[in-house]
């Protein structure tokens, strides 16, 4: 989810002022929204999709080289001011907003290097609507036949080149094509997720070139609203198991300081097969603390999900260890922080771990709710 917000070039505006364009004066009329039933149609749905205001492709990931770890993460956000019928990348101006996250964590080292980015369409950022093509400065997500590739930088301090390959193809989340985050209608999203894909390039750190391989994970999500009124963040994780499953598992959570009914959790099978998992079938518990010396926002940074096998029937206590506590992406051109780190998934009853993890921890250090409604 996402996902997932926010250098600004040129820096166009104060947090509050982007947001506030963000969002516009527009009734959700004005914005197409996901229907029941529909298709969607690929690669086309691959690509950006204008008349739909919040638009994300999101990537994580897991890169080694030897005994050296990293984990990464790059979002491209494309931020509708009103819908469009030009293709979203051939706008010049003030229609769509670009805006782009790219992080590096270094457990070697203990440094987590992050850069975001802010452009207008039309001028040094776009999304193409036939196909994936996104970019951001020099920043580019884009496919091929048969991969994606992703390039970016982290200012000078790094690169990173890789070639990601799907070894699972693309799933839906959602019941009937829809992936609901609140009563309201428009609460909803297209989501479409590689749960698996093979990642092999470069890392470009402390002046040294590494040659990586390792997993990715990718979301492309395409809404008009991501949440419900009264919902102030979410918690997000995605769990890649060693035996070739996944896990994708969300809480929402409310003024009220309770989950949402519509938090979920989704069980992705080798063949990937999806077994939807309601809220209040499964259990997320906040655990863990860590306090950004930045922000002065506290994180449950160690979460404990109890849910269900659906191949063995047996539970599953799977907790999540941050291979780092400081992995907050601090926003501050686009106003919002937010945690989002690599992870390992130990199995509690057997004490092994059984796979790795991305974490995202959004509202801790703002409002995000008041955001993306």
């Amino acid at each position: 989810m996402k996902k997932r917000f926010l250098t600004v070039t040129p820096r166009l505006a104060a947090a509050s002022l982007l947001f506030g364009l963000s969002t516009g004066n527009l009734g959700a009329g004005d914005w197409s929204v996901p229907r029941v039933g529909h298709v969607l149609n690929f690669p086309r749905d691959h690509g950006s999709h204008p008349d739909f205001k919040i638009e994300w492709w999101y990537l994580t990931g897991h890169l080694f080289a030897g005994e050296r770890r990293f984990g990464f993460q790059a979002t491209f956000f494309r931020l509708g001011q009103k819908p469009v019928g030009v293709p979203a990348g051939e706008d010049f101006g003030t229609e769509q907003f670009y805006l782009a996250h790219m992080g590096l964590s270094d457990p070697a080292t203990g440094a987590f290097l992050h850069e975001e980015r802010l452009n207008r369409g039309g001028w040094d950022a776009g999304a193409t609507v036939d196909d994936l093509e996104v970019n951001n400065g020099n920043w580019s997500l884009h496919r091929t036949d048969a991969a994606m590739e992703l390039e970016g930088t982290i200012y000078a301090e790094a690169a990173l080149s890789l070639k990601l390959v799907p070894k699972k193809g693309h799933v839906i989340f959602g019941e009937e094509g829809i992936s609901r985050k609140g009563p309201e209608g428009t609460a909803a999203s297209y989501y479409i997720t590689f749960p698996r894909l093979i990642a092999e390039g470069t890392v470009m750190i402390g002046g040294e070139e590494i040659e990586v391989k390792g997993e990715a994970w990718m979301d492309h999500e395409i809404s008009s609203s991501q949440l419900d009124r009264n919902q102030i963040g979410w918690d997000w994780a995605c769990l890649q198991f060693f035996d070739g499953r996944e896990i994708m598992g969300y809480v929402l959570r409310t003024e009220e300081g309770k989950p949402s009914d519509f938090s979920k959790l989704v069980w992705i099978a080798e063949d990937g097969e999806l077994t939807h998992v309601k809220h209040g079938d499964y259990e997320w518990r906040h655990e863990g603390s860590w306090t950004s010396p930045v922000t002065g926002a506290t994180y449950p940074i160690s979460p404990l999900i109890r849910t269900t096998d659906p191949v063995s029937g047996a539970e599953r206590q799977l907790r999540l260890l941050p291979l780092m506590d400081g992995q907050e992406m601090v926003g501050a051109a686009g106003g919002v922080s937010y945690w989002e780190g690599a992870c390992d998934v130990r199995d509690e009853a057997s004490g092994v771990i059984v796979g790795r993890a991305y974490l995202e921890m959004t509202g801790y250090a703002d409002d995000i709710g008041k955001k993306l409604r």
